[in-house]
């Protein structure tokens, strides 16, 4: 079996879970994290920057003193931003820590896994279909492939019920 290309194992679909490991570089995974930050990030910079580009073409002169003080405007925009982060940040870990701290208290709760338990009692239990289907997709092909089998199978199915 691991003379059989990874690519053939998934349009035949038979043993999933024999090449979990085998096919793959031991690296992909942290391939595949540094491919998803690096996509992350570039597409955070280009926003940010976009937004700059419209700031500054919208408003040139506005834009050139939001960086530095000026008699009109006492604060800079970047020291201003800089407040609004900190200050929002600090807010925000705050107030789920202590939204955490009181849910906690409020079960009277010891550790994780009596906070589990007790969750798990209070909480509605999620009814688990019996064929959820397939969930070990080793690549976004092979998703995107289960994915189109699936519709041309309901296709095919609602064709049928029309005929008969």
């Amino acid at each position: 079996m691991s003379s059989v290309s990874h690519e053939n194992q998934v349009q035949d679909g038979d043993d999933r879970n024999t090449t979990t490991n085998a096919g793959f570089d031991k690296y992909y995974r942290l391939k595949a994290g540094v491919f998803l930050a690096s996509v992350t990030g570039m597409s955070i910079l280009g926003g940010f920057g976009m937004t700059l580009a419209m700031a500054k073409k919208q408003d040139p002169q506005m834009f050139t003193k939001g960086f530095a003080g000026s008699r009109e405007i006492p604060e800079s925009g970047v020291s201003l931003a800089t407040r609004a982060l900190a200050r929002g940040s600090l807010y925000s870990v705050a107030g789920v820590g202590i939204f955490c701290y009181a849910v906690w208290k409020l079960l009277g709760v010891h550790s994780m896994v009596e906070f589990r338990q007790k969750v798990g009692t209070i909480l509605p239990t999620i009814p688990k279909k019996d064929n959820p289907g397939r969930g070990d997709f080793m690549t976004i092909r092979d998703l995107f492939n289960y994915i189109i089998e699936e519709d041309e199978k309901e296709k095919r199915e609602k064709k049928a019920k029309e005929i008969s």
